[in-house]
């Protein structure tokens, strides 16, 4: 029915038409996401629907595209404070850990070590010999 260059296109899509009950989806959604070199290669994430639902979906496409339902954003609206550099959210960057936690800062010491240990190995290994 219609094509996107990028997953996120794809999805805001896909909800555009569900709110106005379409039952749309994304066939290409974990292909996208798991190789996305492929994406190119296959023309972008394919949205599709019912087929007694094909010719509202398009009209409703063709209105999106031409910007219809798009609107002005005020200069001074909320989402806008969570842009500022150096903020995720509500919290600074310092505040954000991640996943890895703290462990980025042993990563450097332990390789080190893991390293002295492969090199006494290898010295030990020359004197046995």
């Amino acid at each position: 029915m219609a094509r996107f260059v990028t997953v996120p296109e794809g999805e805001l899509a896909v909800a555009l038409l569900r709110r106005h009950n379409i039952a749309a989806r994304l066939p290409d959604r974990d292909m996208a996401t798991m190789n996305p070199d492929l994406l190119y290669a296959i023309g972008g994430v394919r949205v599709i629907a019912p087929a007694r639902q094909i010719t509202e979906a398009r009209n409703l496409m063709d209105r999106m595209r031409s910007g219809e339902f798009a609107r002005e954003v005020e200069a001074s609206s909320d989402w806008e404070a969570d842009a500022l550099p150096g903020k995720v959210g509500e919290l600074d960057e310092a505040e954000v850990h991640g996943a890895v936690g703290g462990a980025k800062r042993w990563a450097a010491p332990i390789l080190i070590f893991v390293l002295l240990l492969v090199l006494a190995d290898c010295a030990f290994m020359a004197f046995e010999a």
